[in-house]
């Protein structure tokens, strides 16, 4: 017997949520549970468990608390979301699709918005129930700081340790992920984004090149021809939904330039990882970064971490200044080996495999469990250095 879909609303209308459940009900093979918030309580998944098919919520009032609460859950926690609010508040529909929402509707709800949903939500858990990615963002702070090595050798890891691993290059015109597994695309990241509103689990094998390690690359093709402000934003949400129903990770490689589709991918990754090295043109663009990210994109700091890649600890410009440039943000250190490094690329073998012992992949190891932990508290204000008031930041 095919399983109906349990669907949960939450919301602080009483009469506002009976509507919408007899509206639910009506619909065809699927079973409703309510679920009023009241006093301080603002996460709706709070104390629930197992987790429903979907979560429709009924925002009001406490809409921003509502939704960051669940921006806060990992990905694997928060089911398939659609958000009912009133039209025209611009923030309230970016933090709904920061937290996940599939869709935005506004009262009056009509009897095909609601099936068409239903109907979508049906589709997706055929293909693959219950399976959603973790999504990592990598970007450098400054051009050449070492991102495309962090992603490519993060994948790697990730895809050795038997998670289903992707890893997308989302420069598409310089991309170079490629060469650090000596592949060559063929139908690649361009045909998919242009094949996004039709593709499936099934039909994105066709626009992978598969490392022996298990890693599924998805780079443009050296044919293709886009720029970045060609590559449209909705494409870019289908296919990350489309990688998150089929993998366990999926990691990205973002290029330094913040464009609509680049946010897109920002705003729906679970981490962020800023590459930079200890320089203060580094720390200039990384206070930059950190301020889009955080300030117009709205990530919660606790998403968002700094690699201090080739560390150097008699650098003048060591951890605690970076700390007090970056407050509030999680660093990490990779050591510098760049004769190491550039053979990898070199000879297209992640360091994984052509240098395991060596310091930089027991590092690139320890960020990968430093992902699967819990993310820790960000440590006390600190007094600030010389060199944090020569690089003032909007804090």
């Amino acid at each position: 017997m095919r399983k109906r879909l349990e669907i949960l609303l939450a919301g602080r209308a009483r009469e506002e949520l009976k509507a919408l459940e007899s509206l639910l009900c009506s619909q065809g093979d699927i079973q409703v549970s309510s679920r009023q918030m009241v006093n301080g309580n603002v996460d709706p998944l709070e104390g629930v468990s197992p987790l429903p098919d979907a979560l429709v919520l009924l925002v009001g009032d406490l809409w921003e608390a509502e939704l960051t609460a669940l921006c806060e859950r990992p990905a694997s926690e928060r089911p398939p979301l659609l958000v009912v609010g009133p039209k025209g508040n611009v923030e309230l529909i970016r933090l709904a699709m920061r937290a996940g929402a599939r869709d935005f509707f506004s009262p009056p709800i009509d009897d095909g918005e609601i099936l068409q949903f239903l109907r979508e939500l049906a589709r997706d858990r055929r293909q693959d129930p219950g399976r959603v990615a973790r999504t990592t963002a990598v970007i450098n702070a400054k051009g050449g700081s070492g991102a495309s090595l962090v992603a490519a050798n993060l994948a790697h890891r990730l895809a050795r340790k038997g998670r289903s691993t992707v890893l997308v290059d989302m420069d598409v015109q310089f991309g170079s992920l490629p060469l650090y597994f000596n592949l060559v695309p063929d139908h690649g990241l361009v045909r998919a984004l242009e094949s996004a509103d039709s593709l499936d689990t099934l039909a994105l094998e066709a626009y992978l090149r598969r490392h022996d390690s298990g890693v599924g690359l998805l780079a443009s093709s050296p044919g293709d021809h886009l720029s970045l402000g060609e590559v449209p934003e909705g494409r870019v949400e289908q296919l990350l939904q489309v990688l998150a129903q089929a993998n366990d990770e999926v990691v990205v490689d973002l290029p330094r330039w913040i464009n609509g589709a680049i946010a897109c991918v920002l705003e729906r990754a679970d981490q962020v990882l800023v590459v930079l090295q200890q320089g203060v043109a580094h720390l200039h663009d990384a206070q930059r970064l950190r301020d889009i990210l955080i300030h117009e994109l709205g990530l919660l700091p606790s998403r968002v971490s700094v690699v201090v890649n080739r560390y150097d600890k008699r650098s003048d410009i060591d951890l605690e200044a970076i700390g007090d440039a970056l407050p509030g943000l999680v660093l990490r250190t990779l050591p510098n080996d760049f004769k190491q490094a550039c053979h990898s690329i070199n000879v297209g073998s992640p360091l994984g495999e052509i240098a395991p012992k060596s310091p930089l992949t027991r590092q690139l190891k320890a960020l990968v469990e430093a992902l699967d932990a819990p993310p820790p508290a960000a440590g006390p204000p600190r007094k600030r250095s010389l060199l944090g008031w020569a690089l003032p930041g909007r804090h």
